[in-house]
């Protein structure tokens, strides 16, 4: 069994740029053959589907099952995709809470689905950022996907808070799901840990290397019983002037 503190360690260590490379050539030599593979078995799933037969029922089932596991392993792929690449972005002047409410548009009928309640508290004397809208939008959304699966089914809440702080500006989301404990709070930036079945261990720390990519931090507080608040620090841009 690979030592996953090792791989981790080396995936950090790794030039950003050469890891870039890497993952568009696995980009190229994985995806082409995922899609084929999905497609043949669309093609067998059709001659089988309608056939009353035991075992045509049986294949039927099985193929499901493949389809299943190919597509996790597309979405493993863009997970190490989006990870590998988080030195690739564009700043630009953005508005943070268009940023924030977008997600928090796109992720409530779900939530609300799941008898989640998705709230918005931003500030209104956040001045423009120096950001790339598209990737910090994906730390968003993983910070609520996050928060979402951590809740699960039971219902509860998801807060997202922007607010000024001195010279930095903060996000805050917060859930009031189970918590995590000091083992797992340790280690939730660790490339490749997961406590979630069928997790990547590639959220996280994607949230953190996009974040430092835009000059800011992120911390999390979390216990047992009493949810966690994720804490990302942006700083603002100087004044009369662009970074």
């Amino acid at each position: 069994m690979p030592d996953r503190s090792s791989s981790s360690a080396a995936a950090e260590a790794l030039d950003p740029r050469i890891l870039s490379r890497l993952a568009g050539g696995l980009a190229h030599e994985l995806k082409n053959p995922l899609s084929t593979i999905g497609l043949h078995l669309d093609l067998l799933r059709e001659q089988w589907a309608d056939d009353p037969d035991p075992k045509a029922r049986r294949s039927v089932r099985m193929i499901d099952t493949l389809k299943q596991e190919v597509g996790r392993l597309d979405e493993i792929l863009q997970d190490f995709l989006l990870y590998a690449r988080t030195d690739q972005i564009e700043l630009e002047e953005a508005d943070l809470n268009a940023v924030v409410q977008r997600v928090a548009d796109f992720v409530r009928p779900e939530a609300a689905a799941r008898g989640i309640r998705v709230e918005t508290f931003l500030a209104g004397d956040l001045p423009p950022l120096r950001l790339d809208p598209a990737r910090f939008r994906q730390v968003v959304l993983n910070l609520v996907i996050n928060a979402r699966q951590a809740i699960g089914d039971r219902g509860g809440r998801i807060t997202l808070i922007t607010r000024r702080q001195g010279g930095r500006v903060l996000l805050e989301v917060l859930d009031d799901g189970p918590g995590m404990d000091e083992e797992t709070l340790a280690s939730c930036f660790e490339v490749y840990f997961s406590r979630k079945k069928g997790g990547s261990g590639l959220g996280l720390p994607t949230v953190r290397r996009l974040v430092e990519a835009h000059g800011g931090s992120v911390e999390i507080q979390s216990s047992p019983g009493h949810g966690t608040r994720v804490r990302v620090t942006l700083p603002l841009p100087p004044a009369g002037g662009r970074s």
